[in-house]
């Protein structure tokens, strides 16, 4: 068996990972009998520690708390790694077909939300029209509906910025997925900056 040369090894033969996996768990007969896993096992709990309390005095700490920009970054990659969601018929002919992943048409929706100042974006999901239920009409598009759920900042005139944002959103879907908009359903659950 080969001995992977990238993991540091003790001089019983361990991997420091493996007694490090076992860091909060009682010491093992082998652990107990062994000098070189005892002294590994005394200063990854020393580590630990020291990371405990540097975690903790961090979150209590208001002057190392993210600003809200770096949530926002933080959340715009969560976003991107989610699942691809259902698949949207797009198009239909006697040739084949064209399909869109959810995510895909959800990721236009959100840089089109997060554009617009004032609005920060959060949940949205596309359902395909139920008139189109079936599959999108022959030689032509399909039309969805979508469920947007947003933050807004305190003082922002929630009507007009909702009328703003369907727009934009109908336009935006039209423009870069060629899919026809229905139903634009926004629901304001936030204030992002109180």
């Amino acid at each position: 068996m080969a001995i992977d040369e990238t993991i540091p090894r003790l001089g019983c033969g361990r991997g420091i990972d493996e007694v490090w996996a076992s860091i909060n768990q009682p010491p093992t007969a082998h652990e107990i009998s062994c000098v070189q896993c005892r002294t590994a096992r005394a200063s990854l709990a020393r580590l630990a520690e020291a990371t405990r309390t540097l975690r903790d005095n961090d979150a209590e700490d208001p002057s190392l708390q993210p600003h809200h920009a770096v949530k926002d970054a933080i959340m715009n990659l969560a976003r991107a790694e989610v699942r691809r969601g259902s698949r949207i018929p797009v198009y239909r002919a006697e040739q084949g077909g064209i399909t869109i992943s959810e995510q895909a048409i959800t990721s236009v929706i959100w840089f089109g939300a997060d554009a617009l100042p004032g609005v920060r974006a959060r949940r949205c999901r596309v359902h395909p029209d139920p008139d189109t239920a079936d599959g999108p009409r022959s030689a032509g598009t399909s039309d969805i509906s979508v469920n947007l759920r947003i933050a807004v900042a305190s003082g922002t005139d929630i009507p007009g910025t909702a009328a703003l944002l369907r727009e934009r959103i109908i336009s935006m879907i039209t423009a870069h997925v060629g899919l026809n908009a229905g139903a634009i359903n926004i629901n304001v659950e936030d204030f992002y900056d109180v």
